[in-house]
């Protein structure tokens, strides 16, 4: 039998692998990189500005020294060289010969690394005097006679700029991060609290507080559509749990009295050595057994259809001929109770349907409207609204409004009907082939009669 370690290394494993510090770690993470990709750009932004701003600084000085060369010749160039380097203390000027002596300016050599042709370039550089090198933005160009000039200003104060920005943005950034952990240590906070009310509505459920509900605050997100969700589900749950008591309820009290009969028969036949008397017990109890085996089949055939077995064997079906073939089969029994049985068929309709259980449903309304109803029997068939509509209408009374629930109640039994053979299963089996057809049950009340229709979905 192993051991489960407790000790510090379990704990900070635990620890790692909880969801909070994997969501906490996570935004820290988040913020970094966009922290990190803000600094970079901002930095890039600026870097880009102050380079500009230094390149065109150096750029028009040596465009104004070649005009100068151009336009004045060489006297006037060295003239404003010379005058250049006394005047811009932060400049930086050079004029060499086609072998690189010097001719002016305020730097002993031509630097190595500024070259002919670059645009801009930035470089450390000794001036004449200076003690310390400085960083200059330089533009260079060749004279036509092949002299090279250079001309420069110091960028400190651009440098600074930069410096102090990036300092800025890096300050902030981790300034930031203590705030980034504290507002997702609320956000997993109001996480939790939110879960828990689930958790805590799931254990009440769970220990057999069947009412409980998640609840509700009303700002529609993703929560409050999960509590929803949940709710509706526990609603259909506590539904499902008191249609299986009122189920089970019953079935003890409808078993009770075939039982009962089925016991006095048995006793009855064992006080009797009349062989007729046994064998007419023996009669009885068949008939009994009989009817408890037809009622749990169809109590077990409700529970299969509302499971959603069978809905594997739909197959497209002419309703109009399958109509007409139920007619046909039970005109003759309609006959014999001195009614009649009419066929109306508004147009022919296609449906994907159970063939055995629609036509089990039909006969369970026929059979109601034989046994409860009056006059004529009417089957009626047409489509309405992407819908088959499948209707057994008579000329009685039919089913109380008030009443309709309890009619389709599994083993409810109206007044009316206590005194006919029957378990009760009847209407409660159609509604559940209806349904499991996309459709309905309804019943339909007019002047001349009442109709219990049902709806199966799609119509072809």
């Amino acid at each position: 039998m192993s051991k489960e370690t407790t000790g510090p290394g379990g704990g900070w494993t635990r620890r790692l692998r909880s969801s909070h510090i994997r969501f906490i770690g996570l935004i820290l993470l988040l913020e970094l990189l966009f922290g990190g990709a803000l600094l970079l750009s901002i930095t890039q932004l600026v870097r880009a500005d102050l380079d500009a701003a230094d390149s065109a600084i150096a750029t028009e000085a040596r465009d104004t020294l070649l005009a100068i060369a151009r336009d004045e010749g060489d006297a006037s160039l060295m003239s404003a060289v010379t005058a250049r380097v006394s005047d811009d203390a932060d400049g930086v000027v050079l004029l060499v010969d086609r072998a690189g002596k010097r001719i002016a300016g305020n730097l002993a050599a031509w630097p190595p690394n500024v070259t002919i042709g670059a645009r801009w370039t930035k470089a450390m550089l000794y001036r004449i005097g200076d003690s310390a090198p400085a960083p200059f933005g330089i533009a260079a160009a060749r004279l036509p006679d092949g002299r090279r000039l250079l001309v420069g200003e110091r960028t400190d104060e651009s440098d600074q700029i930069r410096q102090t920005v990036e300092g800025a943005l890096l300050t902030a950034l981790l300034l930031a991060l203590p705030l980034a952990i504290v507002g997702a240590w609320l956000a997993v906070h109001i996480i939790d609290r939110r879960i828990a009310r689930i958790a805590a509505t799931a254990a009440g459920v769970g220990a057999g507080d069947i009412g409980r509900r998640v609840p509700l605050d009303g700002s529609g997100d993703s929560f409050d559509m999960l509590a929803r969700a949940i709710n509706a589900m526990l609603d259909r749950i506590g539904e499902l749990l008191a249609e299986l008591r009122t189920v089970t309820d019953s079935i003890a009290h409808d078993l009770r009295s075939p039982l009962t009969r089925m016991r006095a028969r048995i006793d009855r036949a064992m006080e009797t050595d009349d062989p007729a008397a046994l064998r007419a017990a023996i009669d009885g109890i068949s008939r009994e057994a009989d009817a408890l085996l037809a009622m749990l089949a169809s109590a077990l055939e409700i529970s299969r259809m509302e499971a959603g077995i069978g809905r594997d064997r739909l197959v497209p079906t002419d309703l109009a001929a399958m109509l007409a073939d139920i007619g046909e089969l039970y005109e003759p029994l309609v006959e014999e109770q001195g009614r009649g049985l009419i066929l109306a068929v508004v147009a022919p309709v296609n449906a994907p349907v159970h063939r055995e259980l629609l036509g089990q449903a039909l006969s369970n309304l026929i059979d109601n409207a034989l046994k409860y109803g009056a006059g004529q029997v009417t089957l009626s068939l047409r489509a309405e609204g992407g819908m088959a509509l499948i209707g057994v209408a008579d000329e009685g009374a039919g089913i109380p409004q008030t009443r309709e629930a309890e009619a389709l109640r599994r083993f409810g039994r109206l007044d009316s009907a206590r005194g006919i053979a029957g378990a009760g299963l009847g209407l409660s089996l159609v509604a559940a082939v209806a349904r499991m057809h996309g459709g309905r049950l309804r019943f339909i009340r007019r002047g001349d009669g009442f109709i219990v229709e049902m709806l199966i979905a799609p119509a072809g």
